[in-house]
């Protein structure tokens, strides 16, 4: 017997068509009479095998009927489903029929069996039932998948953002896939199950599983959101990221760490649909400590770290069966020859990535599976001791053999790539002492053809390139057979710290190009293997990270990169060295803020002392190194000894660049806040209404130094009972604060509360409370403004 059923989303017509016909086996009949009833219970009316086929009536023509005068057509999707000749001759006749009325009549998917949609039903978005079982949320998807619209909340674009394209080859493990999104979308298991980890070891596949399992189930998730894990620091970014597209207020939150906990906070705070949040290569569980979301999420993470005792759901991957693993080495040749691949995939070890470059490398070059094989034997004898996978590298060795011999420049290219991150490397890192640039684009496409790199766009949305690790490990094995090791690293490292900006401590505008550079940062500094001519590079390079981290408020990641630039430093240029002082200078300034002041001002007078002796007391350098000296003397209350020191900054500063510059006004405001904390408020005054003037003219209205000016002015003006007078110092200060540092910044918050202060006095409650609340501040009334901060030099 047909086992369909015939439902409508409006009342049937006098002609007896109908809105919809659900077509089911058996096992589903329960599930079709509930979108039966949620249609009904949403005001319409349906029509139903199960109810209103009348005793004696000719059972397969009422169901021809329904289904000739149906406008759409949901199909329930069991294991099972297309199994059956009765839904096959119901389906594909609809289908036909759908496709010919371009767009006029619907062909819907709803998934209530965890199973993989077979066929021509892979490429329809479904909807999804597994592991749903909140009534509320069932009504909501079926109504949702019945109307055409997707169930992803409202209030803004949906996200499906850093996932990598699927592999249009992918073979093996559509029952992995089934198992995984049964794993995440089963709620009744504990909350920590909300986990899964895939695991094996590397070259098995793990990521390509994630990303099509990521393409695949999208429509079962508000969202999907990829970041690369194999460095915490790095993780953290990308959530801070996350924090920005779910609550635009966060965009700009420099501290990275704050705005990654703020993104998980949002998430548990989420209603609907979870999102789905794929964390590639983690290290081990520790690394996701504090970033895993109590609600509002499945968390998917990728891994060689096998146990993870409850904290998520195991997936052990191996690698691919021998058929499947020939069938996935022809797809990727374009080529048939089954025995051939089969022993082709087993002299590879039927490893996922180790076919993957077999296969391109034969479809380039026309090479059979069986020449193919002949080839490799000789290679694998020759990998490096204690390799894990021999296989892997003569398939490398032989695809950057032939990469080489299309292009000369092609094996220079993998080597400077191989010691950097492997994802998302900036192609304008490469220069001409690294690849000159009329052979760049024809190494580009020789190391691409053979599937050793891929062409990625960047956030910036300019060109990027990235490799798998296993090619990385093969390209610096092959480096130091040839010992040319420390030359490659050489080379990033040195292109990496011209690529570093300067100033990312203090500048907004450079940060995205940071965060870019970070992980080929970490990525180096991972190795170790700079000699004493990478030295100077290197310790410059890990300067300028720790600097930015420093400005994003990363102290727990900054101090680490800081102290080793200074040891780095030390070593190849000696204690002396002018370069030193500022290594020093830079980690005093961290350890102000981290409260380790006994060894902030140790580092800071040996600071001073090295710049004396180089350039003389004078000299600029010198007055930054006495200006944050002071700035640690106002920190611990040493106001008698602070004053002398800006006094003298300033006057070096001022001879250097005259009274208009920049640095002039950092100093005359640093100055006049300590003057503050004095109360000689007169003398403050006239200096911040001066270092306001410079600002203004040198960097422009909006710019945040010239909002700490005006911070400091409100607080001043509060200070001394003049309210009004702070009211839009304060209102103008927290506009331009908040656009360059974003909501949740301290120096925001703390010129908020400066603001909430002032409209305090003033009487206006309600408009304090409303600030108070906006930016999160102590719900207690403070009893008097916060100080504007200390600017470093």
């Amino acid at each position: 017997m047909l086992l369909g059923a015939a439902i409508t989303f409006m009342a049937p017509g006098k002609d007896g068509k109908y809105g919809f016909f659900v077509s089911r086996r058996g096992s589903a009949a329960t599930v079709a009479q509930e979108v039966a009833d949620v249609l009904e219970s949403g005001g319409y009316t349906s029509f139903s095998q199960d109810y209103d086929i009348g005793h004696g009536a000719n059972f397969v023509a009422e169901i021809h009927k329904a289904l000739k005068g149906c406008q759409h057509f949901i199909a329930l999707l069991t294991h099972d489903y297309d199994e059956s000749t009765y839904t096959q001759a119901e389906w594909t006749n609809f289908y036909k029929a759908a496709v010919e009325s371009n767009g006029a009549r619907r062909f819907i998917v709803i998934r209530v069996e965890a199973c993989d949609p077979p066929g021509l039903f892979a490429g329809i978005v479904f909807a999804d039932l597994v592991g749903v079982h909140d009534p509320r949320e069932r009504r909501k998807r079926i109504l949702a998948a019945a109307g055409g619209r997707s169930i992803a909340e409202p209030g803004g674009a949906r996200i499906f953002e850093n996932v990598p394209p699927r592999d249009l080859n992918f073979t093996g493990r559509d029952e992995r896939l089934a198992e995984l999104h049964s794993l995440l979308m089963d709620v009744e298991k504990p909350a920590a199950i909300t986990q899964a980890a895939i695991h094996g070891l590397g070259g098995i596949g793990k990521t390509t599983l994630a990303i099509e399992y990521a393409h695949r189930y999208a429509g079962a998730y508000s969202g999907v959101w990829w970041a690369n894990a194999e460095q915490r620091t790095v993780l953290v970014a990308s959530l801070a990221a996350l924090a920005g597209r779910l609550d635009r207020r966060l965009a700009e939150e420099p501290e990275q760490d704050k705005a990654a906990r703020l993104a998980i906070a949002r998430l548990a705070e989420r209603s609907g649909l979870p999102i789905l949040l794929v964390y590639d290569n983690v290290e081990n569980p520790q690394t996701l400590d504090g970033l895993m979301p109590s609600g509002g999420a499945r968390v998917l993470v990728t891994t060689r770290w096998t146990d993870w005792g409850g904290r998520a759901a195991e997936l052990k991957l191996e690698v691919l069966p021998p058929l499947k693993a020939a069938e996935f080495l022809q797809k990727r040749a374009a080529r048939t020859d089954q025995s051939g691949a089969v022993r082709l995939a087993s002299a590879l070890g039927n490893l996922p990535l180790a076919l993957d470059h077999a296969g391109a490398y034969c479809k380039l070059t026309g090479t059979s599976f069986d020449a193919y094989r002949d080839k490799i034997d000789a290679l694998i004898a020759k990998a490096p001791k204690g390799a894990t996978h021999p296989d892997v590298f003569a398939t490398f060795s032989l695809a950057i053999e032939k990469a080489s011999s299309e292009c000369h420049a092609a094996e220079p290219l993998l080597g400077f790539f191989a010691y950097l991150a492997p994802e998302n490397i900036p192609l304008d890192l490469v220069t001409d002492e690294i690849v000159p640039t009329a052979d760049l684009p024809e190494a580009l496409g020789a190391l691409a053809s053979v599937s050793l790199i891929e062409h990625v766009t960047l956030d910036d949305g300019m060109p990027g390139e990235t490799l798998h690790r296993l090619v990385q490990a093969a390209m610096r094995a092959r480096l130091a057979e040839h010992a040319e090791t420390a030359a490659a690293v050489a080379r990033a490292i040195t292109r990496l710290a011209e690529a570093f900006p300067d100033d990312g401590y203090s500048e907004p505008k450079v940060w995205p190009r940071c965060a870019a550079l970070l992980p080929h940062v970490l990525a180096l500094r991972e190795h170790k293997t700079w000699d004493e001519a990478s030295g100077v590079s290197a310790s410059d390079l890990l300067g300028k990270a720790g600097l930015y981290l420093h400005g994003r408020a990363a102290v727990a990641e900054a101090e680490p990169l800081l102290r080793e630039g200074l040891a780095l430093g030390e070593k190849t240029l000696g204690r002396e060295h002018a370069a030193v002082s500022n290594f020093l200078n830079n980690l005093a300034s961290l350890l102000i803020d981290t409260g380790g002041h006994a060894e902030a001002e140790t580092h800071l007078r040996e600071a001073i002392t090295i710049s004396e002796k180089t350039f003389g007391r004078e000299h600029p350098t010198v007055a930054i190194q006495l200006g944050n000296l002071a700035g640690l003397f106002r920190a611990t209350r040493r106001y008698t000894e602070a004053e002398p020191l800006y006094r003298e900054a300033l006057a070096i500063h001022e001879n250097a660049f005259g009274r208009q510059h920049p640095r002039v006004a950092t100093v005359l405001s640093n100055l006049a806040n300590l003057l503050s904390s004095l109360r000689r408020h007169a003398e403050a005054e006239a200096l911040l209404y001066e270092a306001l003037a410079i600002d203004q003219k040198m960097l422009g209205p909006n710019h945040p130094k010239t909002a700490i000016r005006q911070w400091s002015l409100a607080a001043l003006c509060l200070a001394t009972g003049r309210a009004t007078e702070a009211l839009p110092y304060a209102e103008a200060a927290l506009a331009a604060l908040e656009q360059s540092f974003g909501a949740e910044h301290p120096n925001t918050n703390g010129c908020a509360q400066t603001y909430a202060n002032v409209l305090l006095t003033l009487g206006r409650t309600d408009e304090a409370a409303t600030l108070r609340a906006k930016y999160s501040l102590d719900k207690s009334p403070a009893s008097g403004p916060t100080a504007p901060p200390r600017e470093y030099s």
